[in-house]
């Protein structure tokens, strides 16, 4: 197999803010595989908080020819759970460079298979959940000329834990019917979130808070449980199987990403881990092109809840792909992940 990627520059197109900053642009890696003839896209999208970064990510991606050319792979592109199992331990230091390569092996099994993959994933039939459209802004006036849009999706994630918060929130409650999800990225102490959570629940309808404490905070989390009616999802508090089940009985859900767990392979077995500890599942992204969107959409029908946006955020999203428009998630018939370059 070989292997290559190249720099991608995302534009987006209003900035991007959550409790620890504001982004503009996000830099991410487009990997291609390339199997007798066959080619599978992968991206990374890499985030600093994790310890990952785009130099680690292009270290993990130009370093798996060797792994992947090896004996038992080379001649069976079908062998993904050995391809997963060597990517963790080459390059445990880049979740979303092993995302990307994972992605480009899954996208080759299903071209040469001739099926979308969530057809071989056993997932035929089943509908995925609707995603709802993040929401990440300052101040208001940024999104006042973008209300058609935000009209047009049933749900909506809104960042807190920064800025005027509640004058967004009386802004999109007043001015759509969307249900509203809140993300606090960690913006809140425990007095702080039992306090707004009760506030807002009630004013709002918040259907649930995602991460309002910081990640280790286990005591606060249990006051949350406690003391708040208030349905909790974790975050940043989950990037492997082993941590789901820390968290049973510590929220009612986690939210898993691509990027932050080091692939499909790793997501799939966090979806058992959470049924298992009785943990509800949302599925969700950084900023990335419509190659990471397609990839997570594949098996979105496994999850409760989908937060599956990041190419909606972009200008310039160099794939077509999977798109959560209004908010459905067509997987559509197309093999592999379901992505084509734009031009």
């Amino acid at each position: 197999m070989k292997v290559s990627c190249r720099r991608k520059s995302l534009k987006l197109d209003i900035p991007f803010t959550i409790s620890r900053g504001t982004t503009v642009e996000r830099q991410v890696l487009i990997a291609e595989i390339e199997h007798e003839g066959v080619i599978g896209y992968g991206e990374a999208s890499p985030s600093a908080y994790y310890g990952d970064s785009i130099e680690a990510a292009e270290k993990a991606i130009r370093g798996t020819e060797a792994l992947l050319a090896g004996p038992e792979i080379g001649r069976d592109p079908y062998a993904l759970e050995l391809i997963a199992s060597g990517l963790g331990r080459e390059f445990p230091l880049s979740p979303s460079g092993r995302a990307a390569v994972e992605m480009a092996a899954h996208d080759i099994a299903g071209k040469l298979a001739g099926l979308p993959l969530y057809r071989l994933l056993g997932l035929a039939g089943m509908k995925p959940p609707l995603t709802s459209y993040t929401v990440a802004v300052k101040d208001v006036d940024l999104i006042r000329g973008d209300l058609d849009r935000l009209r047009s999706f049933p749900i909506l994630k809104v960042k807190l834990g920064f800025g005027r918060e509640e004058n967004l929130l009386d802004f999109l409650s007043g001015e759509t019917d969307a249900v509203i999800r809140a993300d606090v990225n960690e913006g809140w102490d425990a007095g702080t979130a039992i306090e707004k959570m009760a506030r807002y629940q009630e004013k709002y309808a918040i259907e649930f808070f995602e991460q309002p404490l910081p990640r280790a905070d286990i005591e606060g989390y249990k006051m949350l449980m406690a003391e708040t009616g208030s349905t909790v999802f974790v975050d940043e508090s989950v990037t492997s199987r082993e941590d789901v089940f820390r968290w049973a009985g510590l929220a009612h859900g986690v939210n898993l990403k691509l990027m932050k767990s080091g692939g499909i392979r790793e997501v799939l077995a966090m979806v058992t881990a959470a049924r298992a500890a009785g943990l509800k599942v949302m599925l969700g992204c950084m900023v990335e092109t419509s190659v990471g969107i397609s990839a997570a959409a594949q098996i979105s029908p496994l999850a409760d809840f989908c937060d599956l946006d990041g190419n909606l955020l972009i200008s310039n999203d160099p794939f077509r792909g999977v798109r959560g428009a209004g908010g459905l998630l067509d997987l559509g018939e197309l093999p592999g992940l379901g992505v084509r370059p734009s031009c």
